[in-house]
């Protein structure tokens, strides 16, 4: 199981509590998870010293993209590659390299390259995608599905095209966003099945920073109402083997 999938089914759960009487300062969870891309290995470790806890490798071709991967490799850092089509010998060659996760289309990922015990997969979709196809990913094990969203507010539209893709497909959704999204933005990015948000390439260190620290402050979701049964995170990363359901109350 990929370092990115565990990331995302521990969101949204309770911090334990420290051993002992003594007082424990705990830095405040962020609600989504921070990814960024990075088309070098030195601006990928600038970024994640910076607060991401992601960095998505996304040179110009695959052998600048396993660059990247092999010059973040040794450390305690979540890397990933994004790609325009990969096969199963390409996805090996990434895995050897240190790859926690490849992120590529539907059409360009080989069926072989989807092998969620070796590597994460997070494919590229948008919401042209029809509803049979996106129930038919559910079985797959994918890490998550990967959005490009339009820049600006969003509006409901937008929204529920977020929360089908999440529902529909069982599966997170990472999004991209513009280093400056409001904590209002990133709550309605959370609720609708949101696990991590993308910056571009172009972000500065300083607006990662930023951006790490307003995620610490995105209110906490409120228990869900009767009725009210969607694929949000953590739900959708069950099957990880690292979530335990939670208990229904009976009537």
């Amino acid at each position: 199981m990929s370092q990115l999938k565990k990331m995302i089914a521990r969101l949204g759960r309770p911090q334990n509590a420290g051993i002992g009487f003594g007082p424990v300062s705990r830095e405040k969870p962020k609600a989504l998870l921070l990814a960024a891309l990075a088309p070098d290995a030195g601006t990928a470790r600038q970024l994640l010293e910076a607060g991401a806890d992601v960095a998505i490798a996304c040179a110009a071709d695959a052998q600048g993209v396993r660059s990247v991967i092999e010059g973040l490799a040794g450390g305690k850092v979540i890397a990933g590659a994004w790609v325009s089509a990969i096969d199963g010998a390409g996805a090996e060659a990434l895995r050897s390299a240190g790859c926690d996760f490849v992120i590529s289309t539907v059409e360009g990922t080989a069926a072989d390259a989807v092998d969620p015990d070796q590597m994460g997969v997070v494919v590229a979709v948008d919401n042209r995608l029809d509803d049979t196809t996106l129930r038919a990913m559910a079985p797959l094990g994918l890490d998550g599905l990967f959005v490009e969203r339009s820049p600006g507010n969003m509006n409901l539209a937008a929204q529920l095209d977020l929360v089908r893709l999440a529902t529909l497909s069982g599966t997170p959704l990472l999004v991209t966003a513009s280093a400056d999204v409001t904590v209002a933005e990133l709550r309605v990015l959370r609720d609708s099945g949101v696990a991590a948000v993308v910056l571009p390439e172009s972000a500065a260190t300083g607006e990662v920073k930023a951006l790490a620290e307003r995620l610490r402050t995105v209110p906490a979701r409120k228990p869900k109402r009767e009725g009210q049964d969607i694929a949000l995170v953590p739900s959708m990363a069950s099957g990880s083997g690292d979530h335990e359901p939670d208990e229904e109350e009976e009537e």
